[in-house]
């Protein structure tokens, strides 16, 4: 049985190979499964339709900060977020690395994942499904591929 710390974090990736018993999904799936969008449209920070949402970088439903890293990473993620209240709150990968301490409150995981997303790939806020703002997570926006 997976630790709790490595069952609450996870992004969803492409990479997935569709194997169901993996537990995550393709953002494909998502799609026509209808994700809720509603809590990103609300709060301004839906990139726009061009964009489909990868997943959050943390487990939505760990709500509670309760260590000095968590108080750590929700500041820095907010100091990312804030070079975006221009662009509906939302960041370019370049962009949010250049942010003093991002990477360092980044999973060796997280890091690795997001380095290799291409570079119109956004960082925004992430929501739960009442629309309330989970300060330890990003969402992770990338754009849809035209046919």
């Amino acid at each position: 049985m997976p630790q709790k710390e490595e069952a609450t974090r996870s992004l969803y990736s492409r990479h997935n190979t569709g194997n169901r018993n993996s537990g995550l999904r393709l953002p494909q799936e998502l799609l026509r499964e209808g994700m809720n969008l509603h809590p990103y449209k609300n709060n301004q920070a839906w990139p726009g339709r061009t964009y489909i949402l990868i997943g959050n970088s943390f487990n939505l439903d760990k709500n509670l900060v309760d260590t000095t890293s968590d108080t750590k990473r929700s500041a820095t993620i907010a100091m990312v977020l804030e070079k975006g209240r221009n662009n509906r709150k939302c960041v370019s990968v370049e962009d949010a690395f250049s942010v003093e301490g991002f990477i360092e409150c980044l999973s060796r995981f997280e890091f690795d994942w997001l380095k290799k997303q291409p570079p119109s790939t956004l960082i925004g806020p992430a929501f739960d499904q009442n629309g309330k703002l989970i300060p330890l997570s990003f969402a992770v926006w990338r754009r849809e591929a035209s046919f």
